[in-house]
Formats: structure tokens, sequence, C-alpha cells
């Protein structure tokens, strides 16, 4: 264990370090073995790549720390195991956002994924078998992201992201782009959970360990929308876009579907992470439609809540599990009294749902002000009537949990969390994050998204 959070720690401090050096001399550039692009791999850390990277780094060490202290422990006893795995997972997440190479993208999808596979599967039968589809439905996403990356070396010839951004730039758009585009668009809509394709991932997450989903439900789908949004705004030509106008006005529509889709499944649940992770699948929805929406206002909505997103989820994810460790129980009906038994953690669980709903001064607040702002700007008045009717639904969630947990009297027994603070540290600091993360909007637009836009949208 202490090896395990020592590594987080070094990489999260590194993470940090980077983030800072890159705001103030640029982007970085590793050559891996000496080899220079296009022959060798890259990896490129830029502002945008780098605020990632301590997303994740920060994200894996929080949620590790909280649950080395849970009374279960790890799932089936299996600690080193576990570990190994929690360590491999963060660090395909970790490879997916700094490489600048398509195919070595793939490569570190299927690395996060395999070793998200095992970790999810380590609760039981009923987490084996939600792994076994969720394997069974990535595979499918990954061989499709694979062709896509196999149409674009027919194109370009190349595999590194910015050879074929120049390439693709001085060709005529051709079938063959295209295609491979829209492939690739798919199998990362796959891995990402966009509805229709989202059914293994409220199985996996609510049937996993705590430590488990705590990890990969703030991480996966984020990170697979931060590489939407660096294909669109690194890899492919500026009028990619203008010229599938029709196409984008789908993705568009089919985020209103999954937005609405999503906020309609989760008020059906009678378990908690099952409801967030519906919950979830609506935030998903926010993401893509912003990110196709083709102006900066919606794209720079993507990116602050792919932030803030995280942010939020972790905080959510966390207190949960806390709650399951100290009850056993995640059932929304076993929530009755739980401000008086768990004072500090239904605390950090109301930050994170005041920002999850859009209350300022929270990210979530600035995240949906700037999506919203950006379908106002394209026209798209649906897309912006979801984003409210979703917010409000939220409104409905998490209140009805805030009557039960603050009016009821407590329906199962628990043990009080208000001294064992080295499990509520990492909470607490996430959960102060969520108002930090949002007063400083202005300073992230301005030093990393606004750089990472300039010329492109």
């Amino acid at each position: 264990m202490p090896i395990a959070v020592g590594a987080l720690a070094s990489s999260a401090a590194c993470a940090v370090v980077l983030l800072t050096q890159v705001l103030t001399t640029g982007s970085q550039i590793y050559l891996l073995g000496g080899w220079a692009p296009p022959w060798g791999i890259s990896l490129v850390v830029d502002p945008l790549s780098a605020l990632m990277l301590v997303v994740v780094s920060v994200g894996a060490l929080l949620n590790l720390i909280a649950f080395s202290f849970t009374p279960s422990k790890w799932p089936l006893g299996k600690t080193p195991a576990f570990l190994g795995l929690y360590l491999l997972a963060t660090a395909g997440h970790l490879g997916i956002v700094a490489t600048g190479d398509v195919f070595n993208l793939f490569v570190f999808i299927e690395v996060a994924a395999l070793s998200s596979y095992a970790l999810l599967s380590m609760e039981g039968r009923r987490a084996t078998f939600a792994s076994l589809n969720y394997l069974l439905v990535g595979s499918v996403g990954a061989s499709l992201y694979l062709l896509g990356v196999g149409y674009l070396y027919i194109e370009s010839g190349s595999l590194n992201m910015l050879d074929i951004a120049s390439i693709l730039t001085a060709l005529p758009l051709s079938t063959t782009t295209l295609t491979g585009f829209a492939v690739l668009m798919l199998g990362l809509w796959v891995k990402m959970a966009v509805f229709p394709f989202h059914a293994w991932l409220p199985a996996a997450y609510a049937s996993a360990s705590p430590a488990a989903s705590g990890l990969l439900a703030p991480l996966t789908t984020k990170v697979m929308a931060y590489v939407i949004v660096r294909m669109l705004i690194t890899v492919f030509p500026q009028n990619l876009l203008a010229g599938m106008s029709g196409f984008s006005s789908m993705v568009v529509w089919l985020a209103c579907v999954a937005i609405i889709a999503g906020a309609i499944m989760a008020i059906a649940q009678q378990d908690l992470r099952r409801m967030l992770c519906f919950i979830l699948v609506a935030e998903v929805g926010y993401m893509l439609g912003g990110a196709f929406l083709g102006n900066s206002t919606a794209m720079t909505g993507t990116i602050l809540h792919i932030l803030a997103d995280a942010a939020m989820t972790l905080t959510l994810f966390m207190a949960v599990g806390i709650i399951i460790a100290r009850t056993g129980s995640s059932r929304i009906q076993d929530m009755d009294g739980m401000f008086t038994t768990m004072p500090v953690t239904m605390l950090a669980f109301v930050a994170g749902a005041l920002s999850m709903i859009g209350v300022p001064p929270f990210c979530g607040f600035f995240s949906k002000w700037y999506l919203v702002s950006g379908a106002l700007e394209a026209g798209h008045w649906v897309f912006a009537g979801s984003l409210i009717l979703s917010s409000l639904v939220n409104v409905l969630l998490f209140f009805r949990i805030f009557e039960r947990a603050f009016f009821r009297k407590p329906s199962v027994a628990a043990v009080q969390d208000t001294g064992d603070w080295q499990q509520l540290a990492p909470l607490c600091f996430i959960a102060l994050l969520l108002p930090a993360i949002g007063l400083a909007t202005g300073g992230i637009i301005q030093e990393i998204i606004q750089p990472a836009l300039k010329g492109v949208l």
C-alpha cells in the first residue's frame, strides 16, 4: 500500500509541476527511444493535456487514499493484485492523455481497458458478469477505433497526430477521410458510453467495489471525451465538420437523446450508485453535444465540463463508497438519517450534488453556462433545453435524498464518520475543490482553453 500511494503521489506532484512548466515555457515533447515523428512515437504535453494529467493523477491518488482505510479493505482480500491493476489502469489513462500518436493512443486505451475489466470483476459473481459484458462491448469499440485509424493511415501514411493534421489539411476531403472519422468516432462513443451504447456502464460501475468504481467512473468517460476533443481540435482539418454539417447535427441530436434518456432512467433507480451511473450517461451527452456544436463557446463548455464532471463525479462516488463501506448498503431507502450518522460524508455528498445540479459557485454551474450559451449561439434550442431539463431532474433526484438523510430517522446502523479523518480528508479536499475550480474558471479559460482553441473554431 505505501508503495502504491507513494507512486501516485509522485505522479500527481510531477503532473502539477509539468502543468506549471507548460504554462510558463510552452508545450513539452518527449521522443520515445529518441525517434522523431512521424516514424517515432512522441508524448506531447500542451496546457490542455497537462491539465488532464493533473486530473487523472490527483483523482486516482485521492480515491486510493480514501479507500485504503475502509473497513472492508479490498475486493476478496486480493490487495496486491488490486493495487497492481489500479496503478496499471491509472497509467493507461495518463498515456491516453499524453500520447501524440493515434495508434499509440489505441494501445493506451487497451491498457486502461484491460486493467479496468479485471478491477471491476473483483467483487463477486455479479461484478464478473458485468465486467464480461463491458469487455465484449469495449472490444467492439476498440476495434472500431482501430479501423478508423487504418482509414486515416491509408489516406495520410502517418500515425502522428500533428503529421496527420498537416497532411489532411493539404488534401481535399475524401470518402476515406470521412469514413475514417465516422468509424473512429463511433468507437470512441462506445468507449465513452454514449446512449444507446451505455448499457455496460451502470452494470459495471454499480456492481464493482467502491475503490474500483471510484477510480473509473470519474476518469474513463472524461478521458474519452478528452480524446474526442483532441481529435476535433488537433487531428482533423478545420473544414471537416463544415463539410459534415449533417453528421454534426445528428450527433447533437443524439446527445439530446442521451441527456433526456439518462435523466429518465436515473429517476427509476432505487440504488444510489445506479442512479449516479445514469446521471453519468446524461453527463456524457453534455460533453458530446458541446464538442459537435461547432463554436468555441460550446467547446469551452465541453472542456470545462470534462474537468468539472471529473471532480464532482469523484466526490459523489467517493461519498457513496464510504457509505457502502460503513453501512453495507447503497439503497436510497437506506439513506434515512445519514446527516445524523455520517454528517461529514453527507456534506461532501451535498457539495457534489449541488455542483451536478449546477448551483453557483460550484464548477458545474460554469461549465453548464458555457454549454447552454454555446447551444443558443448555434441556434440549437433543443440541446439547451435538454441541459436545463437534466439539471431540473437532478434537483429532484438529489433533493429526495437530502430529505431522507436530513428529516428521517436512521434506517440502518452506521459508524460515526466524524473521527476517521484519514478516510475523510481526501473526500473533503475534493469537495472543497468544487467551488475553488468554479471560482478559477476565468483563469482556466484564459490560460488553458483559449490557447488550445485558438485558430480552431
